[in-house]
């Protein structure tokens, strides 16, 4: 694995390789609140047959934010994502991407058709927030508009503060169905020291800009421009979730003629829950 930066509009964007260069290249992005290392597990596993590249979006990592709330809408998103990519390499490649980085994906590829050869999107490009915020209403949840999921991730990112690094570890431990050292150094990437304080990498103000984004520019906007190229895994816990991700998901493949694997035991992180099954996925999809 190797970290480097580049500099793209005045800002130092942080990258992670794996893999040979005369590999076929999968460029990863990641989801709302991750950093490129998010995809140490599945870069370790195929770096012997992929030049896999991961992104720090800005505001995550150590890629800085954006000043300006508009720099964050998916247009300027996408087109900063590309002059990224052009200076990684000025030939097509794979596309994976999860989470938010999946919203971003799709518009990327309505963008730049002729750059993506294949797609996997990990558990997003399929939800939409005002289809989400209207199902949590009738069924009382809280998160039951735009501004209410605003509020929600800008506490949840600004007051984030551990005392030690053993205390944001343990933390994230307790979020997922599984462990490794791997998942323990991206685990570590999530933090920074501030007055002596862990704090989360990612500000309130990147995520609800991010937020406002997916929100302005849903997926299914671009659904019917979209090739037919994209292969979704998606993820099947928590079971209260059931219902909308259903719904949603058939509205995806009904609308874009992807492919939909539902991988057991997953949650929405699930290339940290099934590192093993994504790989073998991506193998079958990026050949």
């Amino acid at each position: 694995m190797k970290e480097i930066y580049i500099e793209e509009s005045g800002i130092k964007v942080r990258l992670h390789h794996w893999g040979n260069k005369g590999n076929p290249i999968i460029i990863c992005f990641h989801g709302l609140g991750s950093t490129s290392l998010s995809f140490i597990e599945i870069g370790e596993l195929l770096k012997d047959k992929y030049h896999i590249i991961s992104v720090d979006l800005p505001g995550h990592g150590k890629t800085p934010g954006f000043e300006r709330e508009e720099d964050y809408s998916m247009p300027s998103m996408v087109e900063w994502v590309d002059k990224v990519i052009s200076k990684i390499t000025p030939g097509s490649f794979y596309l994976l991407a999860h989470s938010y980085g999946a919203d971003i994906a799709l518009h990327y590829i309505c963008a730049y058709p002729s750059k993506v050869i294949n797609t996997m999107l990990l558990d997003g490009g399929y939800y939409i927030k005002k289809d989400k915020y209207k199902y949590n209403a009738s069924k009382g949840e809280n998160i039951d508009s735009l501004q209410k999921e605003i509020d929600y991730y800008v506490k949840d990112f600004d007051e984030y503060c551990f005392d030690t690094l053993q205390e944001h570890i343990e933390a994230e431990k307790n979020n997922y169905q599984r462990w490794s050292s791997l998942l323990e150094e991206a685990s570590k990437d999530l933090v920074i020291i501030e007055k002596d304080k862990y704090k989360y990498h990612a500000s309130g103000f990147a995520a609800s800009c991010a937020i406002k984004s997916m929100y302005n520019y849903p997926p299914d906007s671009v659904y019917y421009k979209l090739p037919k190229s994209i292969y979704l895994l998606q993820s099947s816990l928590p079971k209260s979730m059931t219902e909308i991700r259903e719904a949603l998901v058939e509205k995806f493949k009904d609308s874009t003629g992807a492919i939909v694997k539902r991988i057991d035991g997953a949650g929405h992180l699930l290339h940290w829950d099934k590192p093993y099954e994504v790989a073998n996925e991506m193998l079958y999809w990026f050949q």
